[in-house]
């Protein structure tokens, strides 16, 4: 009877141990602890030794490392590494530099060019200093390499194909762009800065914009909490029942907060509040709109010295006389 036999491959840690004369264990051991920064599943893993072995970089000598990235890995090589990627390709015939310099005599960007043996012309690939360059401890040493290394390494994509790997700085370029999650304490305070009225937009006192203010503000509250036409400077609305009462006045405080903080801003442009106050007083035609005019600037009116706050309300009460109102 025939027998078939049997070939196991090795396994893919098995293949890459035994290249360096290890045991497995002893392999996985040191790869993760020095050379894949961070933790890393066993599937990241895998695919980093899969990159390593399909490039032939050695990754104890650290021409290949990697950093595990939102459920993959990302295999970064040294430029030791692709020095050998280059020098080891079986069409590579050799490559030159050509580095241009400005007119202060400052390197201005550096070319590379690599030469196949199955090609008549050479692939060419320039960068820029201006674009390269980082407030990073190797740009500020040398520039000068830190730029032959980028323009070295571009060349060698264009030329050979390699895809896949990435080289230590673009890869620091990728991390720092990389949007970061922003607090909601911080969005919240942005939203307010934008809301924020412009200086020149907010000299002296705008009755159109009170009125606006106002009926933006009375609009969001149920229909029987928008009738209170306070007679004073702490009005505030009632309700039928305890509750009703107490939602009233919650409601009641947020609106004045956000009026009286664009009225605070009107005021404080005038260089003199009061006669501000008079102006736009004066501009009203009937008690409402001087009932308005109080409901949205109480809260800036509250915040002056007791005297001032005085002379506002008996301003306030002559002009509705004035107009046939009750004080």
């Amino acid at each position: 009877m025939n027998q078939v036999a049997t070939i196991q491959r090795p396994s893919l840690v098995n293949s890459m141990a035994a290249r360096y004369d290890m045991e497995p264990a002893a392999f996985i051991g040191a790869i993760k602890a020095s050379v894949i920064k961070g933790d890393c599943s066993n599937e990241q893993f895998a695919a980093f030794l899969m990159v390593a072995k399909e490039y032939d970089l050695n990754p104890l000598t650290k021409e290949i490392y990697a950093f595990p990235d939102r459920g993959g890995i990302t295999p970064i090589v040294s430029i030791d590494g692709w020095m050998k990627l280059i020098n080891s390709h079986p069409e590579f015939d050799g490559m030159e530099f050509e580095d241009q310099f400005d007119g202060d005599g400052k390197l201005s960007s550096v070319t590379c060019r690599i030469y196949r043996k199955d090609r008549n012309r050479p692939i060419s690939v320039t960068e820029y200093m201006a674009e390269c360059f980082r407030p990073t401890e190797p740009w500020k040493k040398w520039p000068a390499r830190m730029l032959r290394h980028k323009s070295a390494i571009q060349c060698a994509r264009y030329a050979f194909g390699f895809s896949g790997i990435m080289e230590p700085d673009e890869y620091e370029r990728m991390t720092d762009i990389t949007p970061q999650a922003v607090p909601l304490a911080d969005r919240m305070a942005a939203k307010r800065a934008e809301q924020t009225i412009a200086p020149e937009q907010a000299e002296g006192f705008d009755l159109d914009h009170v009125h606006t203010t106002t009926a933006q503000a009375t609009a969001e509250q149920p229909e029987a909490e928008q009738g209170h036409e306070g007679s004073g400077f702490d009005a505030a609305p009632s309700g039928d029942t305890p509750l009703q009462q107490e939602e009233a006045q919650r409601q009641w405080d947020e609106s004045q907060q956000i009026e009286g903080t664009l009225a605070e801003q009107h005021l404080q442009e005038h260089a003199d509040p009061l006669a501000a106050y008079k102006a736009a007083l004066v501009k009203c035609q009937t008690v409402e709109e001087v009932n308005n005019l109080n409901t949205a600037y109480s809260a800036a009116i509250n915040a002056l010295s007791k005297e001032l706050k005085g002379e506002a309300k008996t301003l306030r009460q002559n002009r509705i006389q004035e107009l046939g109102g009750a004080a």
